[in-house]
This record gives structure tokens, C-alpha cells and sequence, in this order.
């Protein structure tokens, strides 16, 4: 259900599947299932402790709407490991700027009345 934004922010962020699963606490194998969405429902709690290793809010990554970030990491012993964009997660993010582009035409179109 959330699996794209949160595989886009963890992969801008430049941390791991390892990385994250590990400081929350989960295995790896089950962080992928997560951005894959392959998991049904993902518990409020596994939510919370993404959000908090991922800098944002669970609202963030419940929300369809993009988020500007910080894209420097909070932890330096974080590697650059994940470069490769997933054209998945490629596709989320044009999506959702796409829908924010949407939202702005809007906003401006009632502007100008």
C-alpha cells in the first residue's frame, strides 16, 4: 500500500533494505515484501519505526502526495548501496508529482477567478 514511498525515500536517503530492517528491528526479506507491497497491512507500529529511521512522519508516507526532504542521511556509517532506482519506485515518484502538478493547475485556475 505505502511499499513505493517508502523503497523512494529509504533509496534517497542512501540506506539499505539491510540497513533499515535492522534498526527496526525486522527482517530484511520482510522490508522488501513491504516495498513491494506484498504485505496486506503493515502494523501502525512497523509504520511508526520506518517513519522515525526515515525521517519523516507516518503521515508522510501514508499521504500520496510527494515530500521534500533532507537528502543527506542521519547516520554517517550509512553506505551508498543503493544508487539504482527501481523503475517501480521511479514510476511512484512520477506519479506522484504528476497528481501534485494536478493540484497546483487547481489551485492557480482558482486563483485567476
Amino acid at each position: 500500500m505505502y511499499g513505493a514511498k517508502i523503497a523512494s525515500i529509504r533509496i534517497a536517503r542512501g540506506y539499505s533494505q539491510d540497513y533499515v530492517s535492522k534498526k527496526i528491528g525486522i527482517k530484511q526479506n520482510t522490508l522488501s515484501d513491504i516495498e513491494k507491497d506484498l504485505r496486506a497491512k503493515v502494523d501502525e507500529k512497523t509504520l511508526e519505526d520506518l517513519a522515525n529511521v526515515l525521517g519523516v512522519s507516518v503521515d508522510d508516507i501514508k499521504s500520496s502526495t510527494p515530500i521534500i526532504m533532507n537528502f543527506t542521511a542521519n547516520d554517517s556509517t550509512v553506505g551508498q548501496q543503493n544508487n539504482i532506482i527501481d523503475s517501480k519506485v521511479l514510476d511512484a515518484l512520477l506519479q506522484q508529482l504528476a497528481k501534485k502538478d494536478e493540484q497546483i493547475e487547481k489551485l492557480l485556475q482558482k486563483i485567476a477567478k
